[in-house]
């Protein structure tokens, strides 16, 4: 066991030959059927990736958990992750399909839109990362995969042309994706203003990763928070609450909870390292935080974790 935060990777190549041991040159696109990525019984411990991914299960069955919410994968699974998710994975049964995994920039340096993931609601902070879709569906959206892997691994065109018509490939399959994608989610309103919110759960994702350019870490705060979003706290909160049913500092806590409870579980840290990389100046106050979200103390729940792998 590692005594470090869950691994993070920003660029593809390392990523890919950390997690899976391949090799590859493309910084900004990959594609590979899941039989490249592990067999039945495996588990893939949680990580990070700057890349989106969009991932298509025709066979198989398992499960995925994403920011700590497990997701149950079966034939017919369609998922989208953005950049920064924390996932693991837990296959019971050999899994066939695709995964596509691309970096912002392939998109933006290609598109004529500013914003052009923006286009996608299944790419937006808070939406649902993973739907089932029909036989029918799923047939369609193998054979689109299947055409990007055919291009990516075209013998003979050059590389310039195989990314661009790959880039085009791949807008067809989000296109084709966001139309299934909204008639099983028929009953959520995509038109909804989601910017603020979107703002905040980025700051709140990323405020947890390393920087080394950070300056002395303090506890984020619901005022701490508002400050970076330029707006008033009690505004923050509204807007949450209204939209999500949670306030801003339900938000704050959930997440340093989710936080805390992967570096206790993945890491060989200590109570109070946990807390300090978390932010917590005492560990007393670490633990008292921990036990009124868990309903246990950091140690009974490192002691449990155990208990249930042994």
């Amino acid at each position: 066991m590692e005594t470090q935060s869950i691994p993070y990777y920003d660029n593809l190549p390392d990523f890919l030959k950390a997690v899976k041991s391949i090799e590859s040159t493309n910084r900004c696109f990959g594609i590979f059927p899941f039989e490249q990525f592990g067999g039945p019984g495996e588990v893939i411990p949680p990580f990070r990736s700057s890349t989106y991914v969009v991932a298509l299960v025709t066979e198989g069955t398992g499960t995925i958990h994403l920011d700590g919410v497990p997701y149950r994968v079966q034939p017919g699974t369609l998922y989208f992750l953005r950049p920064w998710t924390v996932r693991s994975i837990h296959k019971e049964d050999q899994w066939h399909g695709y995964v596509a995994m691309f970096t912002s920039e392939f998109v933006t340096k290609r598109s004529v839109l500013s914003d052009p993931m923006q286009e996608y609601p299944f790419y937006r902070k808070g939406a649902q990362p993973l739907i089932h879709i029909t036989p029918e569906e799923t047939n369609e959206l193998a054979n689109q995969f299947e055409l990007i892997a055919t291009e990516s691994n075209h013998p003979t065109r050059s590389k310039a042309d195989r990314l661009d018509l790959i880039y085009h490939l791949l807008q067809a399959s989000l296109i084709k994706s966001r139309q299934v994608y909204r008639q099983a989610l028929s009953a959520i309103d995509y038109s909804q203003p989601v910017s603020l919110i979107e703002r905040f759960q980025s700051l709140l994702q990323m405020y947890y990763l390393p920087d080394p350019n950070q300056g002395t870490p303090v506890l984020l705060t619901v005022h701490e928070a508002a400050d970076r979003l330029h707006i008033h706290p009690h505004y923050l909160s509204d807007i949450l609450k209204k939209y999500t049913g949670k306030t801003a500092l339900q938000h704050i806590r959930e997440r340093t909870a989710f936080e805390a409870q992967n570096l206790i579980r993945n890491t060989n840290l200590t109570v109070a390292e946990v807390g300090y990389q978390l932010n917590f100046e005492d560990p007393s106050n670490f633990t008292k935080f921990f036990k009124s979200i868990t309903g246990m103390t950091p140690r009974a729940y490192r002691e449990q974790r155990y208990a249930l792998a042994a």
